[in-house]
């Protein structure tokens, strides 16, 4: 195994240990827009998990196709957090609405993250692809370490 996919899985692990580790059911009691959010974040942390795998395969058309719906999703993302959506269940920090730019700013990273996810992974450049992964990811450990309880 190459050093760099060995360094590659260790940081992806990493990563992933910033994700809760929350029951599975935690959004049953959620209703409304923040169920809603759950439920993509949910969506959004499957994608991450199966680019990651794609990567271990190298399958860019799987990469490709799962970095689009998270950049569909960052697009979106914004209107799910309107003010007053910040009680249990949810995990959303009251940041969120305290630093409104700081949250803008922090979901564009993840926009521009995805896409360039999107476009590595068409060029097939597995060394572009992994480190554009690692990109993205990064932006959802960053927002979580700020706007995440």
């Amino acid at each position: 195994m190459k050093i760099k996919n060995v360094i590659f899985y260790i940081s992806f692990l990493l990563i992933s240990s910033v994700v809760s580790l929350k029951p599975l059911l935690a959004n049953e009691d959620a209703k409304g827009v923040v169920k809603e959010r759950m439920a993509n974040f949910k969506m959004s942390k499957k994608m991450m998990q199966t680019i990651h795998k794609s990567i271990q395969n190298e399958d860019f058309v799987t990469i490709e196709k799962s970095a689009t719906t998270l950049h569909k999703w960052s697009k979106e993302m914004i209107k799910y957090f309107p003010e007053g959506s910040d009680g249990a269940p949810s995990e959303a920090s009251a940041n969120i609405w305290l630093d409104p730019d700081g949250f803008k700013k922090a979901v564009n990273n993840f926009e521009l993250a995805s896409l360039k996810l999107i476009n590595n992974s068409k060029e097939k450049d597995f060394d572009k692809t992994v480190d554009s992964f690692r990109s993205l990811a990064g932006t959802c450990k960053g927002c979580h370490q700020k706007f995440r309880n």
